[in-house]
């Protein structure tokens, strides 16, 4: 099977992301970027950016991008940890279990976590040790 082919069906998203470039540090600046729609889209989560109809143009404009934005973001994110916590992440069995819960539950938040907690400090270190 190809590669095009692979990354088609029902389960080909989990294709997208290949182990190389998982951890490149081009990844890794994507997922940050990605973590900043993620927060930023915060406040509409909970209501509190205001009635978009009495704002002027240019922060419903920024609103309007973060809100098409984010999603993808979100969806980015999110697969890209849990695919870098079943095939990379070299954590004990212990940790693993509970960054399994953080992810499943925690989804976009959790995947945050896991990136400044897990992913980015194994990334680090891998290239650190490749520069040597």
């Amino acid at each position: 099977m190809s590669l095009l082919q692979s990354r088609w069906g029902p389960f080909g998203f989990w294709n997208w992301y290949t182990d190389e470039w998982l951890v490149s540090r081009q990844a890794a600046r994507l997922f940050f970027v990605a973590i900043a729609f993620v927060i930023a889209v915060l406040p509409v989560f909970l209501g509190s950016i205001g009635d978009p109809a009495k704002m002027s143009f240019p922060p419903r404009l920024a609103w309007a991008i973060v809100g098409m934005v984010a999603p993808i973001s979100i969806a980015f994110l999110w697969l890209g940890m849990w695919r870098y916590w079943v095939r990379l992440d070299n954590s004990g069995v212990l940790a693993k279990r509970i960054w399994f819960v953080i992810l499943l539950f925690g989804l976009c938040y959790g995947s945050c976590l896991y990136y400044f907690f897990i992913y980015r400090p194994q990334v680090a270190r891998k290239e650190t040790t490749e520069r040597e």
